[in-house]
């Protein structure tokens, strides 16, 4: 009884972080691990070093800006212009975490608490957390979170510093296959985790525009289906029930 009171006083069940650590073998988790399978060995083939492949996850922790880094140093672009690409694409999980905190956010939460948890928020830890989160009690969900987040942060840095070594025995479709488990990942958890219809007409709109949009446009072919497909979905539910409410 003096462990569990130990545990809440400061507002949190602390026995939830060890339960979002031990999801390390979880299906999101496995796949973000073989998805940093590939990236030690695309980090090597682009000329970074082993020091440089391994520091790169823990301070950048979102893998699309570790894979732009790469493709940075690749293609010989300056340090300045990586350094601006790299903060733009990050932006995405600042709403993100915005909607994360109310969810995990307890009686008694410290604002230092909320700083460290957000500094870790990536879309595999978040849709994980946003998913189980109305299971968990509210004392319990910012520990999870953490709990997952930084197991994650620690087995996606060990996965480049390991397969670094070996990166050169990987087949070429090999690391293709790993890298596109992390969006049919993310499709799969955001369809099962959406509740309206115009969250799955979203979803269906821009995964039919992004390959006619791609025709034309390539380089920001996700971003303006993303943008289009979601305008339309929302527009689409205005216009129902704007329908329901004349009828």
């Amino acid at each position: 009884m003096a462990a569990d009171q130990n545990q809440i006083e400061d507002g949190h069940d602390w026995s939830w972080f060890w339960r979002g650590c031990k999801n390390i073998l979880s299906v999101p988790a496995i796949i973000l691990l073989s998805v940093f399978i590939g990236y030690g060995g695309l980090a090597r083939d682009a000329g970074l070093s082993f020091a440089q492949a391994t520091f790169s996850v823990p301070t950048i922790w979102a893998l699309p800006s570790n894979l732009i880094l790469a493709a940075g140093v690749a293609s010989g672009a300056s340090l300045v212009t990586i350094f601006i690409a790299i903060a733009l694409a990050s932006l995405r999980l600042m709403p993100m975490t915005i909607a994360l905190i109310p969810e995990i956010r307890a009686p008694g939460t410290k604002r230092w608490q909320l700083f460290i948890v957000s500094s870790v928020v990536a879309v595999t830890a978040w849709v994980h957390t946003m998913q189980v989160a109305p299971s968990i009690p509210q004392r319990g969900r910012l520990p999870y979170f953490a709990g997952f987040a930084f197991i994650l942060l620690i087995g996606s840095t060990c996965m480049p510093a390991l397969t670094f070594l070996v990166a050169t025995k990987l087949p070429p479709i090999m690391v293709v296959v790993l890298y596109f488990l992390t969006p049919l990942y993310f499709i799969i958890s955001i369809w099962r985790s959406s509740r309206e219809m115009a969250e799955y007409a979203a979803l269906i709109l821009g995964l039919i525009l992004c390959p006619v949009i791609a025709y034309f446009v390539p380089d920001i072919s996700v971003l303006a289906a993303g943008l289009v497909g979601g305008v339309l979905a929302f527009g689409l539910r205005r216009l129902v029930k704007k329908r329901g409410r004349s009828a």
